[in-house]
């Protein structure tokens, strides 16, 4: 007699023959416990041979699981893809801490499986990690249905309802930190120097300041060409004067990348600047925002404004302006 029970969201079987040792075998969906189950049974049947000769037909491969998507999507060439990077990272770390949600067959992955990890999850993490890794989800899920042939219909995070994001962060430069910060940066590292002067004169992402090369600087144009952007768009940034000043300050020669320090090396040098600028609250991004404001501020309309930030959607923008009250009022008489 056999028996099937479910066990997690796994299925197993255990087959009682009178006597015979019990025999047991997880499989991850009902389907293949059944078809295992009938097989057994009527191999040790009355009139059957004994079910060693028996021949069983081959068994259909296992339902693809979450994580064999997981795994499938970090091999998979994404050429053009700019998150891609970032995905395969959020799925390694599906695949190293959410075993259990891994183990799920990739067709009954369901909204209320989604729903009891979303909010587990945000316990554990900031809302906007969460989004990205509902992100991820739907990226894989996505390109699962439009090119493997796995016969899944359904994206599971279609509709379902996201953390809500944090209110845009409200940081501002003082007067005097601007100061403040350039010197501890040339006594620290002279190139976070005039990094940190570019991303509050052109209010460029620090991946684009860490990436500027000197071939793409046009001093008599005064504008820096950046091929590649978030938004998988070349822009070109125009040039203040302070800027210009700023890149002399950067040692020779004058080819290649413009800054020799890597991404993670700028982040650890302005890190310790702000440190010893007791400005523990400010990071490099906030610089982005910081130029907007000042844009604005100088009397650029939102149009110029975006040209120079690169932002294509507007409403974008508003989370990077954090005008001053005192300013407006002095604008109102």
């Amino acid at each position: 007699m056999a028996s099937i029970v479910q066990r997690g969201y796994k299925w197993q079987v255990k087959i009682r023959v009178k006597g015979q040792p019990i025999r047991s075998k997880t499989f991850d969906t009902r389907e293949a416990a059944e078809q295992w189950a009938a097989k057994q049974t009527s191999a040790t049947g009355p009139n059957s041979a004994p079910s060693r000769m028996v021949r069983e037909a081959k068994p259909k491969p296992p339902a693809p699981t979450l994580g064999d998507l997981f795994e499938r999507y970090i091999k998979t060439p994404l050429p053009g893809r700019r998150n891609a990077e970032w995905e395969r990272s959020i799925c390694r770390r599906f695949l190293r801490k959410e075993r259990k949600l891994c183990s799920i067959p990739a067709a009954k992955l369901d909204k209320p499986h989604l729903v009891e990890w979303r909010d587990r999850r945000i316990g554990e993490a900031a809302s906007s990690t969460v989004v990205r890794e509902l992100d991820a989800i739907s990226a894989v899920y996505r390109l699962a249905m439009d090119e493997w042939g796995l016969g899944l219909t359904v994206n599971p995070t279609k509709g379902l309802r996201r953390p809500k994001l944090p209110l845009p962060r409200d940081v501002r430069l003082l007067a005097g930190d601007d100061e403040r910060l350039i010197e501890k940066a040339i006594e620290f590292n002279r190139e976070i120097a005039p990094a940190i002067i570019l991303a509050i004169e052109t209010a460029m992402r620090q991946g684009e300041i860490a990436k500027l090369r000197w071939e793409h600087i046009d001093i008599e144009a005064r504008t820096a060409l950046l091929p590649m952007t978030k938004n998988g768009t070349a822009r070109k940034v125009p040039l203040s004067t302070r800027a210009l000043e700023a890149l002399t300050w950067c040692p020779p020669p004058h080819r290649g990348r413009v800054f020799k320090l890597t991404q993670s090396a700028m982040q650890y040098a302005f890190r310790q600047v702000r440190q010893q600028c007791d400005l523990g609250n400010l990071r490099f991004h906030d610089l982005r925002h910081e130029a907007a404001s000042r844009l604005f501020e100088k009397g650029l309309n939102v149009i110029e404004v975006a040209t120079i930030t690169g932002h294509k959607n507007l409403k974008h923008l508003q989370r990077y302006t954090h005008l001053r009250a005192e300013d407006l009022a002095k604008k109102l008489g």
